[in-house]
């Protein structure tokens, strides 16, 4: 998988700067601590005195890279440091041999039940990173319109009844402000699921269009069924780790875990948070401030994009703190990405 990193006008930092700022982002996952010059000078041998590295270290807060809390004399990373991190400093690591065996073999064993393997994925990146997962299932992008039936109530009430993919069903209850005959409706049906089955959203919006009166009507409650199938898939998640997230130092205080765990069990705003427009194969990392929730802005997400052709798809995640470990989490990220479209082409019969 590809990583599609968001891309931010990042300053221009000497070799000194750009190992200083590694290592203090290395110290502060590694420790939740604010980090002081003499405990980089201690560790870590840069050939400089102590004076050198505070001057450094106060370069770097002032382009925005680390900042320190007003208590303490060392310094954390912001979010525009660890996005620097990661686009310019980061190892391109991904997950060690025996664990992607490991791994492998465990989806082998789910390949013939989808939430199984839904669960699984889940439960392998919340153990692989120690963060929180988020894993959907593979959807069609776009449900498809397999049969629709328009059935008389009376002469003004008509029930919508569409089949989508998979067999699910949509139905709505329509007013019509003129009357429709019984064979009216019959030949609606017909016509309409001879020209839209296996056709989207998009070809029923503009199917709409052409069409005049309480066949105008019914066209466009069809494409609200198909928009509101769509709508729902996107809110379906498995998720697993919480208990990861609130051994962090970072959420002493409850309740930022208790604003991510109503975020998760909330599908409607969860689907905000998925890069929609990600590519299948690709990896985003959205930091803190850079995403949209605010009860998110202390957390990193990590995203993938799975699935078949461009057509099935679904998403793997992680959500930690922005203390996380990125390298870590893209890697797991990537290679449960890649199986996972492994087992939506076997599903998919390809």
């Amino acid at each position: 998988m590809a990583e599609n990193l968001t891309k931010n006008r990042l300053p221009e930092l000497a070799d000194r700067q750009r190992e200083l700022l590694r290592a203090v982002i290395r110290e502060y996952i590694a420790t939740a601590e604010p980090v002081a010059s003499a405990a980089l000078v201690r560790r870590y041998a840069f050939g400089v005195s102590s004076a050198t590295v505070r001057s450094e270290l106060a370069a770097l807060e002032e382009l925005g890279l680390l900042t320190h809390p007003h208590t303490s004399a060392g310094r954390v990373p912001t979010d525009l440091g660890y996005r620097y991190f990661i686009e310019s400093l980061m190892p391109r690591t991904g997950l060690r041999p025996a664990e992607q065996l490991t791994v492998s073999h465990q989806f082998q064993q789910a390949r013939s039940n989808t939430a199984e393997w839904l669960r699984l994925a889940a439960s392998t990146l919340a153990r692989l990173t120690a963060e929180a997962s988020i894993v959907t299932p593979p959807a069609m992008s776009h449900a498809v319109l397999r049969h629709v039936e328009a059935v008389p109530i009376n002469e003004h009430r008509v029930l919508l009844v569409a089949v989508l993919d998979g067999g699910a069903v949509q139905q709505q209850l329509i007013e019509l402000a003129d009357p429709v005959s019984t064979e009216h409706l019959r030949r609606f049906s017909t016509r309409v699921t001879a020209e839209l089955a296996d056709r989207d959203v998009s070809a029923v919006r503009a199917t709409a269009a052409n069409e005049g009166g309480g066949d105008r009507v019914l066209v466009t409650a069809l494409a609200r069924l198909l928009e509101e199938h769509d709508a729902g898939r996107a809110r379906d998640v498995y998720y697993d780790g919480i208990q990861n997230i609130l051994v962090q130092p970072e959420f002493a205080e409850t309740e930022s875990i208790r604003d991510m765990v109503r975020l998760l069990e909330d599908r409607t705003r969860l689907a905000e948070i998925l890069p929609h427009e990600l590519g299948a194969g690709e990896v985003t990392v959205a930091i803190g401030s850079e995403h949209r929730l605010a009860p998110l802005r202390g957390f990193s997400l990590v995203f993938g994009r799975y699935g078949a052709g461009g057509d099935v798809v679904g998403y793997v995640g992680v959500v930690g703190p922005t203390r996380m470990d990125y390298a870590r989490s893209i890697g797991a990220v990537r290679y449960v990405g890649s199986l996972m479209s492994d087992l939506v082409r076997v599903m998919e019969g390809e």
